[in-house]
């Protein structure tokens, strides 16, 4: 579903709904883009795992999704500019890479290292923010990371304690994608600018 077909339906239910809301322009805008917002995601999950199931690693696309939402929920990092783009990349992060290491696993000491390599960088560097969503407030941006570095810790752990080393590899591998989202030279790389939110600190 195209950017600009959900948001002819976004304005469309939005309308709709503000008959009986009865919100002001802003708030009518402000429901209109959450509208689309939900209406790319379920799109954008209805691709990915009907491709998923198409590939037969929907289970494995589960376990990898957990990792990167997980930690991209208190993380943030790069998002793409365009939806298609963003179901390009995620279709081949959560299908296809699940998909072409079926079968292959992980030891726990591998694991290991490569998940304290993952809560360096978010320690580091999280929450990395964009043009789109600055992350505004030092105290917020606080919070954030010391939950990203909780979550990424508390998936270690997980992937530490779950016999299949299969399930392993997809939760360090999810975990892997996110860090990478956060890494300034991913941003440079990129040519997207970090630290979005200090335009709007410097005058407040």
């Amino acid at each position: 579903m195209s950017k600009n077909v959900t948001h002819v339906m976004a304005q469309g239910l939005a309308r709709k709904i503000n008959r009986y809301a009865r919100k002001d322009d802003l708030g009518l805008k402000k429901m209109a883009y959450s509208l689309e917002i939900i209406f790319l995601t379920v799109s954008k999950l209805v691709v990915i795992y009907l491709l998923a199931a198409i590939f037969g690693v929907v289970v494995q696309t589960m376990i990898i999704h957990f990792a990167f939402g997980l930690l991209k929920h208190f993380s943030f990092g790069l998002h793409a500019r365009k939806s298609t783009v963003c179901t390009l990349v995620s279709c081949v992060m959560l299908v296809l890479v699940p998909w072409g290491l079926s079968g292959v696993g992980l030891g726990n000491d591998i694991v290991a290292v490569i998940f304290f390599a993952v809560i360096f960088v978010l320690y580091m560097y999280a929450p990395a923010d964009t043009e789109s969503r600055p992350l505004i407030g030092r105290n917020y941006r606080k919070k954030l990371k010391i939950k990203a570095v909780c979550a990424g810790a508390v998936l270690m752990l997980i992937a530490l304690f779950v016999p299949n080393e299969s399930a392993k590899l997809l939760l360090t591998l999810g975990a892997v994608f996110q860090g990478v989202c956060v890494l300034p030279i991913t941003y440079k790389i990129l040519r997207r600018s970090e630290r979005n939110y200090e335009p709007y600190e410097l005058y407040s």
